[in-house]
């Protein structure tokens, strides 16, 4: 009897794993994750289907294989066109120029090893060697024509092997400043990233103000000019929680006589593929007719199809339950902004809501909710208290340290330790090491590099 009770304890928990294990991938996507995966889903399992087919799907009715084909083609169709990538864009001019057929297939293999930064960072010798095993024959010299060729083409930058040469490129030989402007970035460079102004312009016989107009003039340049013609483009931040002021005209009012605002929280499901259960297939799947082998294996698949949908619900209920507690704990955000945010942790939301802190920590993962304050990521909602104050978030002390340091005097900018003083002025008790810290969070520079000369 021992051995029969665990053989069922085991079987029952091996059973439960898959669907276990499909609740919390679920769980962890993103709603722009999510939508991709829905698709493919409706695509491997014959028991899903499109509950509600888009217009142009036809009007194809649920289970129908064309109506999966054109809800995923309608998904392929929906995503941002990227146009053509930067190795299209430099073939096209070539179309322009008159190149003989050796000299243009070294072109195109200098083109070829163009990195998404627009830089040909493969070294000379690997190139000729690559050109050797394509039959191209003149070496060194040949490449060498090549790679000007391709960095006389449009962005200009284009086929340098780093940054500094890349903005070299840029630079017009004609312009007055062209010798200053090169000395800057092939001797200075280094010294202009760690704020040592004074020593450079010393270093090339100038003026304060006029080391000022050339870095000016150095900024306008692009050190990366291939990346905004690259493939790939950045995927656009969906929000998976919307949080809207809602006024009621039945509720409180506050000091000013003006109804007092209340917010509503809601998840978004907008956009998403609507799957359900293909009725036909749960019918084949236990129809007699059918071979013992074919009810078997659509059994699977409807009981597949049946975990992502309780998945995809379960989701839902989760993401919402863990951002209406949050939000209704960072009602000062709401109604003010980030420096109001209070501290709450994972912990505390796990043990109200009465479920696993992972379960918590899956559902924040990645997602983002749409706010009176614009988007904002829902995990930096969660925040230990900080500032020597139970009361106080981490995220209060950094704006209010972005808010001082944006105050300060450029010429003379505070030390850490300064900021720290400020800090307590305004009622947060941070060390300096703490000042440091926040500040490397905020991409805040140290008081030596944040320091603007005069001349």
């Amino acid at each position: 009897m021992a051995r029969l009770g665990m053989s069922q304890g085991l079987k029952q928990e091996m059973q439960l794993l898959p669907r276990m294990l499909q609740s919390l991938e679920v769980l962890q996507l993103a709603v722009g994750e999510l939508d991709a995966f829905l698709v493919d889903a409706t695509l491997e399992n014959e028991a899903l289907c499109v509950d509600e087919p888009r217009p142009d799907d036809g009007g194809a009715p649920p289970g129908d294989g064309a109506a999966r084909t054109a809800r995923h083609d309608a998904w392929l169709e929906s995503q941002p066109d990227t146009g053509p990538g930067l190795a299209e864009h430099l073939e096209a001019q070539l179309a322009l120029v008159d190149l003989d057929r050796d000299v243009l297939e070294w072109v195109r293999l200098v083109i070829g090893s163009i990195d998404a930064r627009g830089y040909l960072s493969v070294p000379d010798d690997v190139l000729i060697e690559m050109a050797a095993e394509q039959g191209l024959r003149d070496g060194a010299g040949a490449l060498g024509r090549a790679i000007g060729i391709v960095q006389g083409l449009e962005p200009r930058g284009i086929g340098g092997r780093d940054v500094v040469e890349s903005l070299l490129l840029q630079l017009d030989p004609g312009d007055p400043d062209y010798p200053l402007l090169c000395r800057l970035l092939e001797e200075f460079l280094d010294a202009v990233a760690r704020n040592k102004l004074p020593a450079v312009a010393r270093g090339l016989g100038i003026e304060l103000d006029r080391l000022g107009e050339l870095l000016t003039r150095l900024r306008e340049l692009d050190p990366a000019p291939g990346a905004g013609l690259t493939d790939s483009a950045s995927p656009t931040i969906q929000p998976d929680i919307v949080v809207e002021r809602v006024h009621s005209d039945d509720g409180p009012s506050g000091d000013d006589g003006e109804d007092e605002a209340r917010f509503e929280v809601r998840a978004v499901d907008s956009g998403l593929a609507s799957v359900a259960l293909d009725p036909e297939v749960r019918r084949l799947a236990t129809d007699p007719e059918q071979s013992a082998t074919t009810r078997s294996y659509l059994r699977e698949k409807v009981d597949k199809a049946r975990w992502l949908l309780e998945a995809l619900e379960q989701r839902k209920r989760t993401l919402l339950a863990v951002a209406q507690w949050i939000f209704s704990r960072q009602r000062a955000f709401l109604e003010h902004g980030p420096g109001r945010i209070v501290p709450a942790t994972m912990t505390a939301a796990a043990d109200e809501l009465g479920v696993h802190l992972s379960t918590v920590s899956r559902a924040v993962a990645g997602k983002y909710a749409e706010t009176p304050h614009g988007l904002i990521a829902l995990r930096t909602l969660f925040q230990a208290p900080a500032g020597g104050s139970e009361t106080t978030a981490r995220g209060s002390v950094q704006e209010a340290l972005r808010v001082i340091v944006a105050a300060e005097d450029p010429a003379r900018p505070l030390s850490d330790d300064d900021l720290a003083l400020a800090l307590r002025e305004r009622g947060y008790d941070v060390a300096r090491r703490t000042v440091a810290k926040y500040r490397g969070e905020l991409g805040i520079a140290s008081s030596y590099r944040r320091r603007r000369y005069a001349g």
